[in-house]
């Protein structure tokens, strides 16, 4: 599996389900009735669409593009029945399509398929070049195209004529990620209508990964707009139950984009409490931890530093981990009892190689052999292995949860790692408070409609996401943080929110019927994310 995820992260390859292609080719061939003209598969792969094309639509020529040599030849000796007037294409497919916008050649008329899935982080640099000369030919910001399926995607729709569909396989994350939505609320300008086909089941449960169906087309003189479509799988899409998705406020289209989980009426609720109530950021900062660039390296258990010798240079830090209760204070005693199974000490040495101890010497060595100096982020060092500091702040949550988000009070003073946002008061505000007003229905509905979902049920909030998380501020009595605590021994979500959402409704003057709405949404939200998870640590992923 390791193997599988290492060559999916830099080549992109995930080859299509058969049953999966055959689904999508239907649909394709359902609504080709009145387009004429050249079908474009831009990652062909094995074939699996160009194969069940072929036999739905045998008057339709192909034109098939994909990197690999190997498949191509292969493809052009089966064939499959695919039209004589049928073209095979071997190169990168955004070169292919940034040449024929500048020839001003041919459109197609459909493009289906299953584009690669490379981060932007791991473009090679030719690729990297030929993505930014898409964004110049099509008008669309190159920073936004931050994967490969977006640049796939945003070609095709430009190498579409007049009248014409784009049908892809495409990870969840078009929904939920802003890069995703961007290139939504973009392909909005160009197709009349688009449907997401959104399932209940993974189409790629190898490597757990969630996908969606993307389906554009241009031409139409009616049903126009954006909608949803919930299925059981992407291999059945016939019985789809549908949902018109609203477009009134772009700054909505993530609690838009998750309406088919949500009733109408609370959709609507949820947009105005969200304009009713402020955001974290304006009760605190808050920001990454330590950024190490190799902390298999930097970061170590207390017992492998004494073997080191290296005690003098160590500090206490939090690293991506189980905790150890449900309190949301972290105190020492928790540090502590932490240390005793996971790694917790950064390795901090500043001072010139010749100055060290030999024992701090040797490490440093160690590390050059590895040649760890030479990564980006530690070459801009001076001296690589000097590690630069986030001050341990008053509180902090973890960038990744499965259960629930979580965020603690951080009593023991404990310096976290960039899986982690610090978080400080504001003037006029405490981290006994924020972490209070955190625990309720609002909170927590909103980060799982702002935040986004892996393989496993993981939710990630970003930097922006977090601090756009609506709260409703209070500060508690100490009668009151006392029942608070006492609520969070139990370990049970419903107990935390019950409490959190009592002092919320008399805070907001919140009806009944709104507070029951916000836990319905939350859990149906929820469970939605979680639909493919595994049992999980609360507080990490």
């Amino acid at each position: 599996m390791a193997d599988t995820r290492q060559s999916i992260r830099f080549t992109g390859a995930i080859y299509t389900p058969e049953t999966v292609a055959r689904a999508l080719s239907e649909l394709v061939a359902a609504h080709a009735g009145g387009i004429d003209g050249r079908v474009l598969e831009p990652s062909v792969g094995d074939g699996a669409f160009l194969s069940a094309l072929a036999r739905l639509m045998p008057e339709h020529p192909f034109t098939a593009v994909d990197i690999d040599n190997v498949v191509i030849e292969r493809l052009r000796a089966r064939k499959d029945g695919v039209s004589s007037q049928s073209e095979f294409h071997v190169g990168d497919f955004i070169k292919f399509a940034c040449d024929r916008l500048e020839a001003g050649e041919p459109s197609f008329r459909m493009v289906v398929g299953n584009p690669p899935f490379i981060r932007k982080h791991n473009f090679s640099k030719e690729f990297g070049d030929v993505v930014e000369r898409l964004g110049a030919l099509t008008d669309y910001p190159p920073k936004s195209l931050k994967n490969s399926w977006a640049a796939f995607l945003i070609a095709s729709a430009h190498l579409i004529g007049p009248r014409g569909l784009v049908a892809f396989i495409l990870p969840y994350e078009m929904m939920t990620v802003a890069y995703g939505q961007a290139a939504l609320l973009h392909l909005l300008g160009i197709f009349d209508r688009i449907d997401l086909y959104v399932p209940n089941e993974r189409a790629f449960p190898e490597i757990d990964q969630d996908a969606i169906i993307f389906f554009g087309r241009k031409g139409l003189d009616d049903e126009r707009g954006l909608r949803l479509q919930h299925v059981a799988s992407l291999s059945a899409l016939s019985t789809a139950t549908e949902h018109r998705v609203s477009l009134d406020k772009a700054t909505d289209l993530s609690l838009e984009l998750n309406g088919f989980l949500i009733e109408r009426k609370t959709v609507d609720r949820l947009r105005r409490m969200r304009s009713d109530v402020s955001r974290i950021s304006d009760f605190c900062s808050s920001a990454p931890g330590v950024v190490t660039a190799a902390n298999d390296f930097f970061i170590q258990t207390a017992e492998r530093i004494r073997e080191l010798g290296l005690d003098e240079f160590a500090l206490p830090i939090l690293k991506r981990g189980s905790l150890p209760k449900s309190s949301p204070i972290f105190t020492a005693n928790d540090f502590e009892e932490l240390s005793g199974c996971q790694r917790s000490r950064l390795l901090k040495i500043t001072a010139p190689k010749e100055d060290l101890t030999d024992a701090a010497q040797a490490y440093v060595v160690k590390g050059e052999l590895q040649k760890l100096n030479e990564r980006y982020k530690c070459r801009n060092r001076k001296p690589w292995y000097n590690v630069p500091l986030v001050t341990p702040a008053a509180g902090f949550v973890f960038r990744r949860s499965h259960e629930f988000p979580r965020l603690f009070i951080n009593e023991a003073g404990v310096y976290v790692t960039d899986n982690v946002y610090g978080i400080t008061p504001k003037s006029g505000f405490t981290i006994r408070g924020i972490c209070y007003s955190f625990y309720n229905s609002l909170t927590f509905l909103f980060a799982e409609l702002d935040g986004r979902f892996y393989g496993g049920g993981v939710l990630e909030l970003s930097p922006v996401e977090f601090r756009n998380l609506p709260l409703a501020y209070h500060e508690p009595s100490a009668q009151e943080f006392a029942a608070f605590l006492e609520v969070h021994r139990s370990g049970d979500v419903d107990a935390m929110l019950d409490f959190g959402d009592g002092w919320l409704a008399r805070k907001l003057r919140l009806p009944h019927s709104d507070l029951v709405a916000l836990r319905l949404a939350w859990s149906s939200v929820r469970s939605h994310r979680l639909r493919h998870g595994r049992p999980g640590p609360a507080s990490t992923a």
